[in-house]
């Protein structure tokens, strides 16, 4: 069942009555066309056709309540991601309820006449709202990218696409922006920069989007919340055995100007690192916040103090450790749980899983949580096989993106050692 978009009146189901969407003939470019009901194209778009008079592409658009329209052009594809969004919203199966959290907000549909032709947009949660700087990228998860309905001609296109990145690390960069901390200026890398990444050019372009330089290495609280949402999906999927994703992307965004306000590391009162575990890699990931998968995963979970309970504030983040759950994980295991979706012992024993005592509000999320990841483009997610095994093209791409994500902090301790011995 499709829903109509509350913001559009009934009386426009017809197309004479749509809002139309118009290009001045003499400038075909979308800075140039009138948009109704203060409606304009997405700057943050990283993915997909933009709006193009001359090409009749069409473009996600954006309103100022805090909303996304995402085109759904190609009708089977755009009615079968309108069906996924329907049926998470509806669904009590336990697997779906869980999926739900990683997701957008979806609002139904709402239609425009564009080139004078009726087309169908998805009404989603804006990930960048109230960001003042948003940096945002597009990760493509899945070595393969074609589902089990492509021709063998479609099969040959996906491969050949970001091949380089897809082998090395089980994922690709489809595009980003970032708000450089240095000057201030807003940088575009488009597809086409993404499409010749080899295996250190991934490295680079996130390196770039997370505004590390040699003069500034990393920031370690940013790339914890960022592990600290990832963490979270990967245990979804290292339990998950209903769907199969195929070119589906994450959307990762964070606000430039609220990283510019972040202390150094030493100075972080969140940071609980302590200096003799500095050498080891496994320790800091120990203070990765990774939420239980029932609370939302666009609120990552922040980290807590190693002090006893007696110690804590009033409603603290406390930490818990669980062994009946095939949820159980440490940042540094690197297996996967076995197919009754249990962990070995020795996993267990590392484990810290981190859980709000109380829910978290949507005041809390958006005034607080300046780091957000997403799944988003399902249109091309199936029904898993019947062999009960786990998703593995989408859990290789996930976890060589937090071991990546891992290497930067690495890099830095390695770093923060190697002046400390200097200095004695």
């Amino acid at each position: 069942m499709t829903t109509l978009d509350p913001q559009l009146d009934e009386s426009m189901c017809h197309l004479d009555k749509l809002p139309h969407v118009e290009w001045d003939s003499s400038c075909p470019e979308s800075s140039r066309c009138t948009f109704p009901d203060g409606l304009s194209p997405l700057e943050c778009q990283m993915a997909g056709h933009p709006f193009d008079g001359v090409k009749h592409t069409i473009g996600m658009l954006r309103r100022p309540n805090g909303h996304v329209l995402k085109p759904a052009t190609k009708a089977i594809l755009g009615e079968r991601e309108i069906a996924f969004y329907e049926n998470l919203q509806t669904s009590q199966d336990p697997t779906t309820t869980q999926l739900r959290s990683f997701v957008p907000c979806y609002y139904g549909t709402t239609e425009l006449r564009i080139f004078n032709k009726r087309t169908k947009f998805l009404t989603l949660k804006d990930i960048t709202e109230d960001m003042a700087e948003p940096c945002v990228m597009d990760i493509k998860i899945g070595r393969r990218t074609w589902d089990p309905l492509a021709t063998p001609e479609k099969r040959a296109t996906e491969e050949f696409k970001y091949a380089e990145s897809k082998r090395a690390y089980g994922f690709c960069i489809t595009g980003f922006q970032v708000y450089c901390l240095s000057s201030g200026r807003l940088k575009k890398f488009d597809r086409d920069y993404g499409k010749k990444l080899d295996a250190k050019g991934v490295v680079e372009a996130l390196e770039t989007f997370l505004n590390i330089t040699p003069e500034k290495p990393a920031c370690r609280q940013l790339i914890t919340k960022l592990l600290s949402i990832l963490c979270q999906i990967m245990l979804f999927f290292r339990t998950q055995r209903q769907y199969r994703f195929y070119s589906s992307s994450l959307l990762v965004a964070y606000d430039a100007q609220r990283l510019r306000r972040c202390p150094p590391d030493d100075e972080d009162p969140d940071n609980r690192i302590e200096s003799s575990n500095r050498t080891d890699v496994s320790d800091a990931s120990k203070e990765i916040a990774t939420s239980h998968l029932s609370s939302v995963a666009s609120v990552p979970a922040e980290r807590t103090a190693k002090r006893s309970r007696t110690e804590m504030p009033a409603n603290p983040l406390q930490r818990s450790v669980s062994l009946s759950t095939g949820f159980v994980e440490t940042i540094d295991n690197e297996k996967l749980p076995n197919q009754s979706g249990s962990c070995s012992s020795d996993a267990k024993a590392d484990c810290r899983l981190y859980r709000p005592s109380g829910p978290v509000t949507t005041e809390t999320k958006y005034e607080c949580d300046w780091v957000r990841v997403n799944m988003i483009d399902f249109t091309h997610v199936f029904p898993a096989d019947d062999d009960g095994s786990l998703d593995l093209n989408y859990l290789e791409g996930i976890e060589n993106l937090i071991k990546l994500l891992k290497s930067f902090i690495s890099r830095k301790l390695d770093r923060e050692n190697f002046c400390i011995g200097v200095k004695l």
